[in-house]
């Protein structure tokens, strides 16, 4: 295949690892990574080595039908690095909501995926991210809470 058709392929990847994760598809997204995937979520503070562990942290953390969840990957800057590797950054944009806590968080971030192309096709084999904001407010005033940044404001 050509370039442009491989990275047409990781694209349709990690917006298929963005609908299953809201969609609470978390098996599906299971299939989206290679066996021996790693995470690291939270500006690396959580740490997750395996699929297994990934997709069990992921659907702790997020599963409860009582929480809403939307995740938007702009920007993706796709870089194939052999036949069979490639990398990407991508631009989040998240928005978590927990009604019954009054409580919405949204932020964006910037991921940093490694991707591996298997004998079913391309996967993720590393996903993580780092936060540029954090913003938490009250899901029915939209009263500010807290707001991190990076750059410290």
């Amino acid at each position: 295949m050509d370039a442009a058709t491989e990275r047409e392929a990781i694209l349709r990847l990690k917006y298929a690892y963005f609908r299953t994760l809201d969609l609470k598809q978390f098996d599906e997204l299971g299939l989206l990574l290679t066996e021996d995937a790693t995470a690291s979520y939270e500006d690396g503070k959580t740490l997750l080595d395996g699929r297994d562990g990934i997709v069990a942290w992921l659907s702790e953390a997020l599963g409860s039908p009582a929480i809403v969840t939307e995740h938007h990957g702009h920007h993706p800057e796709i870089d194939l690095t052999a036949d069979t590797t490639a990398t990407g950054t991508w631009y989040l944009q998240d928005r978590v909501i927990v009604p019954s806590a009054d409580l919405e968080i949204s932020g964006t971030a910037f991921y940093s995926d490694r991707y591996r192309k298997t004998g079913e096709g391309w996967r993720i084999a590393h996903t993580g991210y780092v936060r540029v904001f954090e913003e938490h407010r009250t899901h029915s005033t939209l009263a500010s809470i807290s707001f991190r940044s990076r750059f410290g404001s």
